[in-house]
């Protein structure tokens, strides 16, 4: 995972829950003024009236300042933890305990914003309501198309890319091995995105039955709707999720195999990394 990376999920675990897209502005820049920047990015999904604005901005606000105090020391107790794991020999459980360990801090955040969300929800008009779905419905229509402009040799030729530029930047350069070992990788991964397709389609279509079911109460408009918030893996298919498991475990028998492989050098250059996420999560921490 590269650095860049890390510091966007920082950043998108503040405001994913609203599917603000996050592009352009420095880390601490977009972490530290969150709350009138949203406004752009809340226009791509739907017309807020100015009440309405103004409590998106104070729950994002409000969720911004939680999160800075509660979660990014957790952030940072993850990155030390990983880099210890990294620096050692890492088993294959060890690292997939961690990995797993981090996907809570997203659950976290979201039932921490729910009850917020699904009062600015109740809030929403049919018309707004009907913008919000067909502004994801769009973005998933996007997604499929971009995806449709490339074969499969094609898109794993890009993934490999991607993932060799990353582990260099990790270690800074990486040796016929080492890249051997990332191809082999690479070439054993089970593509997964028609898959996270068919789960955003059937999620969708349980916001699409909630938002626009008259018949339902305020009770179950509010029980409903928390359900297609947290509960993620209620609209995974169980293939979803064993292919996501599948490669899980490729990915960290990668790092294992790797890390076995790595230099003084390169690892040196990996903790010169973590440094670097260790300081923009301490700045971020300290701009309160």
């Amino acid at each position: 995972m590269s650095r860049a990376t890390i510091i966007l999920k920082c950043r998108v675990a503040v405001v994913g829950a609203l599917l603000i897209i996050l592009s352009g502005c420095s880390a601490t820049f977009t972490y530290n003024n969150i709350g009138w920047l949203s406004a752009f990015w809340i226009d791509d999904y739907v017309d807020l009236s100015k009440q309405q604005s103004k409590q998106a901005k104070a729950i994002i606000k409000q969720s911004r300042d939680w999160h800075r105090k509660t979660q990014l020391p957790l952030y940072r107790q993850d990155l030390m933890s990983l880099q210890k794991l990294l620096t050692d020999t890492p088993s294959e459980q060890a690292l997939l305990s961690h990995f797993q360990g981090a996907k809570q801090h997203w659950q976290t955040l979201v039932l921490y914003v729910k009850d917020d969300l699904i009062e600015l929800a109740l809030t929403l008009s049919l018309q707004q309501r009907q913008e919000f779905v067909d502004a994801i419905a769009q973005d998933m229509a996007d997604d499929i198309a971009e995806f449709n402009e490339q074969t499969a040799s094609e898109r794993a030729q890009d993934r490999l890319e991607r993932q060799l530029d990353t582990y260099k930047d990790w270690l800074g350069s990486i040796d016929d091995q080492q890249e051997a070992l990332i191809s082999k990788a690479n070439s054993e991964f089970q593509s997964t995105f028609l898959l996270w397709h068919s789960y955003k389609q059937t999620r969708l279509d349980k916001l699409k039955q909630v938002f626009f079911d008259p018949q339902l109460s305020r009770e179950q408009f509010i029980s409903q709707l928390a359900e297609v918030i947290t509960e993620r893996e209620a609209f995974m298919s169980d293939e979803l999720i064993q292919l996501d498991t599948n490669n899980s475990k490729r990915y960290v028998q990668l790092l294992i195999n790797l890390r076995a492989t790595m230099t003084a050098q390169q690892l040196k250059h990996a903790n010169d990394e973590f440094a670097d996420m260790l300081k923009d999560i301490d700045q971020l921490i300290a701009d309160d």
